[in-house]
């Protein structure tokens, strides 16, 4: 959990038919070559020939992580069975990425664009199964990314990504997706996806225009966290809505700054002008401070200050039921946050289930 702040489902039919879900993308579209590479041949290989534009067409079965994209590609495999895991090279690590499946990397004012990753499976990474640093409509559809040890699917300072119809499964130490450190993700999208098993189902931390939606999220931790985590600029005007979080009971212990965690459906730890709506949370139940089914409390302190509330967020329209302690939970530190027309029967403080 160290970049946190700072119960698996099967998998026999998680992609079945998944390559049929996922509509052919911007991406997919361009003309370009395509280059088909068959089990046991380097990925990375082909990546390197390609052109921008091109395809990358992996065939049923293993190939070898560790997979580096600098341009604007589409690494497109045939559903499930198709399996990126560790090998005996890592490229990202040269690009100070170490441990990650596939890893799309470009530099400050120079981001990679428009790089496509669908349909296959990224497992047992030390680090993130997709991690994209620095990248501008990076686009991962029907991804299967489990077992990996931090993140399942991930972007750092990026814009306009695009998160869909993947299963994000036992990552062990973070979230199953991960937005973070963007003043402006100018709408990056994370919906219809399915979370499980892992600490945080979805994180957004220090990030800001970040859309979550339409996603099912269960036996984590916590199923959604909004995180400001003391850097400038905070966390806020993200949207959380029409998302199922069920279940999040699984039990995280504390880890460095992280505290543990368990029983949270929704948790808005600081953070500014969220709006969350329209969600089902039902079942979230645990004993810790952060337990409960959408949970307001301020977020880390800035290395000089005081810890900032969690202010200006709408709570709205949403159906809390069976949580515990509480369905609602405002402990902001701050009476500007707005709770209506919310279905509930029990909060802290009592009011908030009548507005």
């Amino acid at each position: 959990m160290r970049r946190i702040l700072g119960a698996s489902l099967s998998t026999v039919v998680v992609l079945a038919g998944l390559a049929s879900l996922a509509p052919a993308s911007q991406a997919d579209a361009r003309k370009g070559r395509t280059h088909v590479v068959k089990p046991g041949h380097s990925v990375q290989a082909a990546v390197d020939r390609a052109k921008p534009g091109d395809t990358i067409r992996l065939k049923a079965g293993h190939y070898a992580g560790g997979i580096l994209v600098r341009k604007r590609l589409t690494i497109r495999g045939e559903g499930n069975k198709t399996v990126v895991s560790p090998g005996h090279r890592d490229h990202c690590a040269k690009a100070g990425a170490a441990g990650m499946g596939i890893c799309v990397i470009g530099r400050a004012k120079h981001p990679v664009k428009g790089v496509t990753i669908r349909n296959l499976t990224v497992r047992d990474f030390k680090g993130t199964g997709v991690h994209g640093m620095y990248t501008d409509r990076l686009a991962v559809m029907a991804v299967l990314a489990k077992k990996n040890g931090e993140y399942g699917i991930a972007e750092y300072r990026s814009t306009r990504g695009s998160f869909r119809w993947n299963w994000t499964l036992d990552n062990a130490e973070d979230a199953g997706l991960y937005v973070g450190d963007t003043a402006n993700a100018h709408g990056t999208a994370v919906a219809w996806n399915h979370s499980s098993g892992n600490t945080l189902g979805v994180l957004v931390r220090h990030a800001h225009h970040v859309k979550v939606h339409d996603n099912e999220i269960t036996a984590n931790c916590v199923g959604v966290a909004l995180i400001d985590d003391g850097q400038k600029g905070g966390q806020g005007q993200n949207t959380v809505w029409k998302n199922k979080i069920s279940k999040n009971n699984r039990k995280c212990g504390a880890h460095g700054p992280v505290p543990p965690f368990s029983g949270t459906g929704i948790l808005l730890f600081g953070g500014s002008r969220n709006t969350v709506e329209k969600n089902t949370v039902k079942g979230n139940r645990g004993k810790l401070p952060y337990s409960g089914g959408i949970v307001l409390f301020p977020g880390v302190a800035p290395e000089h200050g005081s810890a900032r509330p969690a202010r200006h967020n709408l709570i709205k329209a949403n159906t809390v039921r069976g949580n515990a302690p509480y369905d609602l939970v405002d402990k902001s530190g701050s009476k500007t946050n707005r709770f209506h027309h919310n279905k509930c029967k029990t909060s802290s403080p009592r009011s908030l289930c009548h507005r």
